[in-house]
C-alpha cells in the first residue's frame, strides 16, 4: 500500500467509519458499564482501550498508598493492561506496580515493561532487574524502548542478537510477546516495522500535535503497523501535560482523539485517584469522535505542534 493510500485510510478508518455519535466529556466520570475492548494485533488478547501507564503512577510525588490504590482501583474496574519500564524512577514505578498486583491482581492483567538496552549484556541486566522488582518470574510483554533517540537504534536491535535474545526469553516463558516503542522520531518506526520482523506490538505518541507533523506517527506508522497485524498502544494523549496546559484542549479531549484511532488500547498518565475515575468514567461511556469533531480538534491545534506534542530528540 502507497504512503498516500496510508493517509487515506487513515482519515477514512478514524472518521465516520468509526462512529457517529460523541460521549459528553461533562459525564466524565458519572457513567457505569464495562471498559471497552480492543484486539491486540496477533497477541489475539483482548486489552481495555484504557490502561495504565507506570511513569505518571509511580511518580516520586505519588505516596506508595495512592500508587497501589490507583493501580488496584483501575484493575477493580475492569482494566486489564498496565505499562511500565525498566528506566521509569529508578525502579519505583515498578516496584510498586509489583506490591500492587499482590493477592490476585497479577492473573487479572496483561503486564508489560520496557528496556532501555541496546546490548545483550544491557537486555540480560535490566529484564533481569525488572523482574526482581514486580517479584515475577515472568511479564507477558516486553518491549525495546524509545526506539529512534539514537541514530543506530534500529541496526542495533536487528543486527546485534536482541531480537534472538528476546525470541529465547520467549521460549523460555520469561515473556509472551515482543515489541517496541518510541517517541523521537517516527521514520524510526517505519523502518523497524519494513525490516521484518513480525513485531507483537508497536507504542508510540498519538496525539493532535503529531497529526500536523510532516512525517507523523499517526499518518505514517499507524496504518503501517495494522497492515502487518501489530498491536498498537498509543500514549503521549496529553503531551506529558502540554496539551492541558495550552488551552488548546482539555486531556479528556486529547484522550477522546487518541482513543477514536484504530488503536488496540492508549496508555493513560494516572497519578491521582481523581484522574483515575475521570478517565475510567469516560472510557466506559466512550463513542468515538466523528469526522467533523476530528477535524475541528486538528483545526485548533494546527501549527502549535511544537506546544502540545514534544518529540525528545
Amino acid at each position: 500500500m502507497k504512503e498516500i493510500n496510508r493517509r487515506k485510510f487513515v482519515k477514512n478508518v478514524t472518521g465516520a467509519a468509526l462512529g457517529a455519535a460523541v460521549f459528553p466529556v461533562s459525564l466524565a466520570g458519572k457513567t457505569k458499564g464495562e471498559l471497552p475492548k480492543r484486539t491486540l494485533g496477533r497477541t489475539g488478547l483482548q486489552v481495555t482501550l484504557l490502561s495504565i501507564g507506570g511513569f505518571h503512577a509511580g511518580a516520586p510525588n505519588v505516596s506508595e498508598d495512592e500508587a497501589i490504590q490507583i493501580i488496584r482501583i483501575a484493575i477493580d474496574e475492569g482494566v486489564n493492561f498496565l505499562d511500565n519500564a525498566w528506566s521509569y524512577h529508578k525502579g519505583r514505578s515498578e516496584e510498586l506496580m509489583g506490591r500492587a498486583l499482590k493477592d490476585g491482581f497479577r492473573q487479572k492483567v496483561t503486564l508489560m515493561t520496557k528496556i532501555m538496552a541496546r546490548t545483550l549484556e544491557d537486555a540480560k541486566i535490566q529484564l533481569e532487574t525488572s523482574l526482581k522488582r514486580f517479584d515475577l518470574d515472568s511479564v507477558d510483554l516486553l518491549q525495546f524502548h524509545a526506539i529512534g533517540g539514537k541514530d543506530d537504534d534500529v541496526d542495533r536491535i536487528y543486527y546485534d542478537g536482541l531480537i534472538q535474545w528476546a525470541e529465547d526469553q520467549r521460549s523460555q516463558g520469561i515473556i509472551k510477546y515482543i515489541g517496541f516503542t518510541g517517541h523521537h522520531d517516527p521514520r524510526a518506526h517505519i523502518e523497524m516495522i519494513k525490516r521484518g520482523y513480525p513485531w507483537d506490538t508497536v507504542q508510540m505518541p498519538l496525539n493532535i500535535g503529531d497529526y500536523h507533523r510532516e512525517v507523523s506517527y499517526q499518518k505514517d506508522v499507524l496504518p503501517l503497523a495494522l497492515e502487518n497485524n501489530i498491536g498498537v498502544i498509543g500514549m503521549k494523549s496529553n503531551g506529558m501535560g502540554r496539551l492541558g496546559k495550552s488551552g488548546i484542549a482539555t486531556p479528556v479531549e486529547g484522550l477522546h482523539y487518541a482513543m477514536s484511532l484504530p488503536v488496540s488500547t492508549v496508555v493513560s498518565g494516572i497519578d491521582s485517584l481523581e484522574i483515575l475515575h475521570e478517565n475510567i468514567g469516560f472510557a466506559k461511556g466512550f463513542i468515538p469522535m466523528t469526522s467533523r469533531q476530528k477535524e475541528e480538534i486538528e483545526g485548533r491545534s494546527k501549527g502549535k505542534s511544537d506546544i502540545i506534542e514534544h518529540y525528545l530528540k
